[in-house]
């Protein structure tokens, strides 16, 4: 199973359910986090100093994922949880990823931007392009 894990309360509840899920079926569970640098724009301004020129995006991700995940681990220790993380758009990595999965798992709604949204544009994107079964947890 892989689950896309993007920090939010519903890409927690994703986890959680995965790993419900997983445990009877004996099967692991891939988390994914994805990031993506967006092309700086007119109004950033100069001399400034964002994150991503003075952090390794990976290891910021890698260090958040731990962070997201490290409460699940505690309450499914019968559960082989697996970390990765992958640079590009989120639909489209974890679409790559669904090819080796049986179910692909997602939260609603992430860190988005129309929060009042019932479904987010990746959930949305990643149940277009996904190759196996997708679950969106709400």
């Amino acid at each position: 199973m892989v689950v896309g894990v993007d920090g939010s309360e519903e890409s927690r509840r994703a986890l959680r359910w995965a790993c419900a899920q997983a445990r009877p079926r004996g099967c692991g569970v891939l988390a994914v986090a994805v990031w993506h640098l967006y092309p700086l724009t007119s109004d950033d301004r100069v001399g400034s100093s964002p994150w991503w020129f003075t952090t390794d995006p990976d290891i910021a991700t890698q260090s958040f994922l731990e962070d997201a995940v490290a409460p699940v681990v505690a309450d499914f220790p019968d559960v082989m949880i697996s970390r990765v993380v992958r640079s590009g758009r989120a639909p489209e990595e974890l679409a790559r990823l669904s090819h080796l999965a049986q179910m692909l798992v997602v939260g609603a709604r992430g860190h988005g931007g129309l929060s009042g949204m019932l479904l987010g544009s990746t959930s949305r994107d990643v149940l277009e392009r996904a190759s196996c079964t997708v679950i969106v947890v709400r």
